[in-house]
C-alpha cells in the first residue's frame, strides 16, 4: 500500500517537474549551437525552437545549404524557424512579447559587451525587443556568441549557465 502511494506522489512530482521546466524554457535556448556546424546547428534549431528532430537527413541539408561564412545567415535562419507556421501555431508563439535584449560594457575600457534580457526600458545598450523569454534569450545568445573578442567569447562559452541564471535573475525577471 506505502508502495502505491510513493509511487503516485513520484509521478505528480514528475508530471510537474516537466510541466514547469517546459513552460519556462521554451523554446530552449539553450539547446540552439550557435556556432556548431552548418547541419548540427540545424538539429539544434529543430529541438531549440519547435522541439522535436527533423523529419530526414534530406531536410537538413537543405536547411544547412542556407549558413554561410556570414554569421547573419544562422540568425536568419533562425528567424525562418520561429517566423515558421509550425512555431506560430504553438504555445510558445502565444507568450506574451515583453522582454528586450540589452548590453552593458564592461571590463578594463569598457571594451566587452555583456548581454541581458530584461522588461525594463532604462539600463544598458538596446539591441532589440520585444520578444517571448525563449526568443530573446536566443537572441542574447547569439549576440554574445558573434560579438566582441575572442576573451569574452571564451567568457560567455565558460559561464553560458551562469550567465543565463544570474542575469535573470538580478534583474528580477521570471518567466511567464
Amino acid at each position: 500500500m506505502k508502495q502505491k502511494f510513493y509511487f503516485r506522489y513520484l509521478l505528480i512530482f514528475v508530471f510537474l517537474f516537466l510541466l514547469t521546466t517546459n513552460s519556462e524554457a521554451v523554446p530552449y535556448p539553450r539547446m540552439i549551437q550557435w556556432r556548431a556546424s552548418p547541419r548540427t546547428f540545424i538539429i539544434s534549431l529543430y529541438r531549440g525552437v519547435l522541439n522535436r528532430q527533423p523529419e530526414n537527413q534530406a531536410v537538413v541539408n537543405a536547411w544547412a545549404r542556407n549558413i554561410t561564412n556570414n554569421k547573419s545567415s544562422r540568425l536568419k535562419v533562425f528567424w525562418q524557424f520561429v517566423t515558421s507556421k509550425e512555431y506560430q501555431r504553438s504555445r510558445w508563439a502565444k507568450l506574451r512579447k515583453e522582454y528586450s535584449v540589452y548590453y552593458k560594457s564592461v571590463g578594463e575600457y569598457k571594451r566587452y559587451k555583456r548581454y541581458y534580457i530584461t522588461k525594463e526600458s532604462t539600463v544598458g545598450f538596446y539591441v532589440a525587443g520585444k520578444y517571448s523569454f525563449g526568443v530573446a534569450m536566443a537572441v542574447r545568445d547569439y549576440c554574445a556568441t558573434f560579438d566582441g573578442n575572442s576573451e569574452e567569447r571564451q567568457w560567455n562559452r565558460n559561464s553560458r549557465n551562469r550567465r543565463n541564471s544570474n542575469s535573470v535573475n538580478l534583474l528580477g525577471i521570471t518567466p511567464d
